[in-house]
């Protein structure tokens, strides 16, 4: 049986107002108690129905209500928490956290958590043993239960807003590689199933991407001199056509501008494979298909 503390403040919402219903129809505390058991699996006591009935107890007064109706970002936020973000829950303090080396990545999903109606703390922490980074951290149980929720959820989000969650996605996980003539974006993720996601979303902007496995479970590495085994399959989703990093660039891109600039410095460069494509493909539209 599950109790209240267990529930997202949104369920939380339905059983007090299923409860007023019934105390409506004249039922008696005790058995309104036994039918929201039955109903809704948790645990409740008289008293607590009693007093959500006589409007004595509201128990939203202490919670930050959060907007979780899909919107670009809300799919940002499930694109970051997909990738480099983390909640955890210590003491019924549910957390969502964002640790980066870039301050413009911190400030677009502080700026997404804002707009969804949360109240983020930002800050910057210096650490002698790696990189200094940029924290984003917000305490919000709404957001917390509806992230650690079904995946199925996060990915119908994704779907209806897919630049905006790809945007996140590969703020958290994607790196732009530039070559004098080539340029490619990739992601790398241990869980397969996101990153065949990212890779509908992609189709479906016309975007061509694949996905390999590039670590398999049990190989090691080495990282700042400490040797370390892969407790998963990690795997690389790469777009490499050329005029698919173009549409990349142009349609998703990326919010951190060291990522950013080189991609649009390579292809705005009149000698790129990019822009050959692109005047080939104009000539085309011009001469009705003929090149």
């Amino acid at each position: 049986m599950r109790t209240l503390r267990d529930l997202p403040p949104s369920e939380v919402e339905r059983i007090q107002e299923r409860a007023r219903q019934l105390r409506e129809s004249r039922m008696s505390y005790l058995r309104i108690t036994r039918e929201l058991a039955e109903e809704f699996k948790v645990s409740l006591s008289k008293a607590t129905v009693l007093r959500w009935c006589k409007g004595t107890h509201n128990p939203f007064n202490r919670t930050k209500r959060v907007n979780l109706s899909p919107s670009p970002e809300l799919a940002y936020i499930i694109g970051v928490y997909l990738g480099d973000a983390s909640i955890s829950n210590r003491n019924y303090q549910y957390r969502v956290r964002l640790k980066v080396v870039d301050k413009d990545f911190a400030e677009s999903f502080e700026k997404a958590l804002k707009s969804i109606g949360a109240n983020p703390r930002t800050g910057f922490e210096h650490n002698s043993g790696r990189t200094d980074r940029w924290w984003v951290e917000v305490t919000n149980k709404e957001l917390f239960m509806f992230l650690k929720g079904p995946k199925e959820r996060l990915f119908e989000v994704a779907r209806v807003y897919p630049k905006e969650f790809l945007r996140g996605f590969f703020d958290s996980e994607g790196s732009a590689i530039v070559y004098p003539n080539r340029a490619r974006v990739e992601a790398s993720n241990y869980d397969l199933e996101v990153l065949e996601l990212c890779k509908e979303l992609l189709q479906r902007l016309d975007i061509h991407s694949k996905i390999y496995k590039t670590k398999r479970k049990g190989q090691t590495v080495v990282i700042r001199g400490k040797e370390y085994q892969y407790n998963s399959d990690l795997f690389t989703l790469t777009i490499y056509q050329q005029d698919s990093v173009y549409r990349y660039t142009v349609e998703v891109g990326f919010t951190i501008q060291r990522k950013q600039t080189p991609l649009l410095q390579y292809l705005n460069s009149p000698n790129t494979t990019t822009q050959k494509v692109l005047k080939t493909q104009q000539k085309a539209r011009h001469s009705g298909g003929r090149i």
